[in-house]
């Protein structure tokens, strides 16, 4: 087989080529029940690809119910097409669903999955009492699919709880769902993966950059197999800003295209928007306003080309809109970009988003100091401390802290923050901790230009490099010359922020870049 090919290849995936045809099968019957055994098989292992193509071929088998000889199993059709509806992270339809098969009363047996979807639902549409009603469940049995849903149940309410601000309790039912995975399934399984995530999010949070990278480490190819959009949306933009954190500018940048990649190819708006709002904020704090005026009418143009039903929608739709502020803010803001966060916080506050909220009064108390409100930029400013300072959030405002320093200077040195001994520690070790990527070390600064996803033809010489060839070699295998190799490689150690071949081809392949 020629080299070029093997570099070039994609993945296989998993053969269910079968599925494709169940209903021209001699018996449709028993098709069917090969393609609800495959479906439960995919749904226990977490392989969310492999649901949604199997879900898919089920929504056709129940459009055509009538066609099946022995009695059509309407409810475990439908507790499986919930179950893909939220891999393919449709709310109302897994929502939909769920309440479909409750509502008939005749699904019993399927009653811990569907309180599991319907939780999972309400989290997302953020409606509260119902998802901690849910939550009061029992002890989970000791079949596995009762264990799995265990775990499940545990991560979610563990990320809910992160964007609570409960951190304590968020902890701890992450490590109660990693406890039952190790004890199950394998901390290695896919189950194990948002827990994770919420783990070193909360790591993260606390300036223990390095344990939230080591949870992280390795973990995204796994992300991207599972096919879950939670981890996805937690990892990749938390492993964006641990590679800012150090300074590896390219590797963030890198970390949010791939993300942003994914997510057009699964339909996942939602970390589409994420991914690009954090370019765009990655952008204006190394000073690169024009990059990151063309992020944000590239996010713009996504949004506007996702048809009026599948389009992120209020709280969803938040990362554009605070990244067209954060470019306000950039470019000197006016009365209304004040007035838009505020407007924008309010709604995160009915929302019940104490997270997001701090956010927005750290971008709104930047916004009223510009505009010479400094009273009300040091009112806005010392309450997002006080529940910073509660919670453990850290840093929400070291990454935020170019535009937030010099208020909070003033702060301290009018001593309004002394009076509560815990604050003024706080604002001392926010004031006194590097911000890195405030000054990148200079490798990394040398040209913007390269601050870009690797080309087709930088992807193929990486991977003819991942399989042991000379410079001389993968000359030969591209017909181009050594040099114009060894400049290829060049730029790929730059942008992969590498020192030689096994470092670039490490960083890659944990990148799923090749």
């Amino acid at each position: 087989m020629n080299l070029l090919s093997v570099a070039s290849g994609a993945t296989t995936p998993v053969d269910l080529g079968w599925v494709q045809d169940w209903h021209d099968l001699d018996d449709p019957d028993e098709a069917l029940r090969r393609l609800l055994e495959s479906a439960w098989r995919a749904v226990g292992a977490l392989q969310g690809t492999d649901v949604v193509l199997l879900t898919a071929m089920l929504r056709k088998a129940f459009l055509q119910k009538d066609r099946f000889l022995r009695d059509f199993p309407c409810d475990e059709v439908e507790t499986l097409l919930a179950l893909g509806s939220l891999w393919e992270d449709d709310i109302d339809e897994a929502m939909f669903r769920a309440q479909s098969v409750l509502a008939r009363g005749t699904g019993a047996r399927y009653r811990s999955t569907l309180t599991t979807v319907m939780k999972f639902c309400s989290w997302r549409t953020r409606d509260f009492m119902p998802f901690y009603e849910l939550s009061r469940g029992k002890a989970p049995r000791g079949n596995a699919m009762s264990v799995l849903m265990a775990i499940i149940n545990l991560s979610i309410e563990a990320a809910a709880e992160a964007e609570q601000l409960r951190f304590k309790l968020a902890e701890r039912l992450a490590k109660d769902a990693l406890f039952l995975c190790k004890g199950s399934v394998g901390t290695e399984a896919y189950a194990s993966l948002l827990p994770t995530s919420v783990l070193a999010q909360l790591h993260y949070e606390a300036g223990a950059v390095d344990d939230a990278d080591t949870l992280l480490r390795g973990r995204l190819s796994a992300i991207e197999e599972s096919g879950a959009i939670e981890s996805a949306l937690i990892a990749y933009i938390l492993s964006a800003k641990i590679a800012a954190a150090r300074g590896n500018q390219n590797i963030a940048l890198l970390l949010l295209h791939r993300g942003e990649q994914i997510g057009v190819q699964r339909r996942w708006h939602r970390l589409v928007l994420g991914c690009k709002a954090e370019e765009v904020a990655l952008h204006i704090h190394d000073n690169r306003l024009d990059r990151a005026e063309t992020a944000l009418a590239q996010l713009n143009e996504f949004y506007g080309d996702v048809d009026a039903k599948s389009r992120p929608k209020n709280i969803d739709a938040c990362p554009m809109q605070i990244a067209n502020l954060r470019l306000q803010l950039a470019n000197g803001p006016g009365i209304s970009t004040a007035r838009s966060l505020d407007d924008l916080r309010n709604a995160a506050l009915h929302r019940n988003h104490p997270a997001l909220v701090v956010k927005l009064t750290i971008l709104l108390s930047s916004a009223l100091y510009t505009l010479g409100q400094i009273t009300r930029a040091h009112e806005e400013l010392l309450a997002a401390l006080h529940q910073g300072a509660t919670a453990g959030l850290f840093r929400s405002f070291l990454d935020d802290m170019p535009l937030i320093e010099a208020p909070l200077r003033q702060l301290w040195r009018s001593g309004e923050t002394r009076t509560p001994g815990h604050l003024g520690l706080y604002i001392g070790r926010l004031l006194t901790t590097p911000v890195v990527h405030a000054s990148l070390p200079k490798k990394f600064r040398t040209n913007h230009r390269l601050v870009e996803s690797l080309s087709a033809r930088e992807t193929i010489i990486l991977r003819l490099m991942s399989l042991g060839l000379s410079n001389k070699s993968i000359a030969r295998e591209l017909q181009i010359t050594p040099e114009t190799v060894k400049s290829h490689a060049k730029h790929i150690f730059i942008k992969l922020a590498s020192k030689n071949r096994a470092e670039a081809v490490s960083r890659a392949t944990e990148l799923g870049l090749i």
